[in-house]
């Protein structure tokens, strides 16, 4: 059987949130994501989760503290946003439980003596065609509602991480308006692929990318940091 798994994004390792974190508490975040992805971390008392992080009682308060000032987990130590960076088709939990149950119920009929007869070959035409049909059928409306699902949806709102980015990358553009656009324009693409576990990479290319609005004109060429930084000064060669 295979170890759980989660899903980690490149973003901690620039996330200023984090990365302002000491390294310690940085390596603290990470068990507690493990730990929760192992389910431990919803049934752990307090010094259960000292005995796994390998700390007191006063460093596991300390860390709380801190965690809890940074948003990453509430009082009962439950990480926030955990659902919604991880994806239920990423494990085979239910599917392994499901076979489980199936498994021990017809245990139980045999014990039971109630055991159901093989089934005789008939001599009618043979259905496997039939069975392909329906497992084709299944495998387009999954990847219709994958495709549906990858699409931004129309509630969709930057995050303050995203908000901070775009504020540190382009100071030249106005977060909100800059979102608005975002939305706008990807939710009218046809036929746009991906998923959302892309969102926080495809909104810093944008952000990265985008033209700064110019007056009326519209927008100019890509933002210009050392244009932006001399703005009102004398050039050389320009009346003074």
């Amino acid at each position: 059987m295979s170890n759980p798994w989660f899903r980690m994004y490149a973003e901690f390792a620039h996330d200023p949130k984090v990365q302002m974190l000491p390294e310690v508490m940085q390596r603290r975040y990470v068990m507690l994501m493990c730990m929760r992805c192992s389910n431990a971390l919803v049934t752990l008392q307090a010094d259960e989760i000292a005995f796994h992080l390998r700390i007191d009682a006063a460093q596991l308060e300390e860390t709380k503290a801190l965690f809890l000032a940074k948003g990453f987990i509430n009082e009962a130590w439950e990480l926030l946003n955990w659902e919604k960076r991880q994806f239920s088709s990423d494990t085979s939990a239910q599917r392994v439980a499901k076979h489980r149950a199936a498994k021990k119920a017809a245990e139980e009929a045999a014990r039971n003596g109630h055991v159901t007869l093989p089934q005789q070959k008939s001599n009618a035409l043979d259905t496997d065609t039939d069975t392909d049909t329906e497992e084709k059928r299944r495998a387009k409306a999954t990847s219709k509602a994958e495709a549906t699902a990858s699409r931004l949806p129309a509630d969709w709102s930057a995050s303050a991480d995203d908000i901070e980015f775009c504020k540190a990358e382009r100071p030249d553009l106005v977060p909100a308006q800059t979102e608005q656009r975002f939305r706008d324009y990807w939710i009218a693409q046809p036929g746009v692929k991906g998923r959302k576990a892309d969102w926080p990479a495809t909104w810093r290319n944008w952000v990265r990318n985008e033209r700064a609005p110019h007056g009326a004109a519209g927008r100019t060429a890509k933002f210009d940091p050392t244009a932006f930084v001399n703005r009102g000064r004398p050039q050389p060669g320009s009346p003074t």
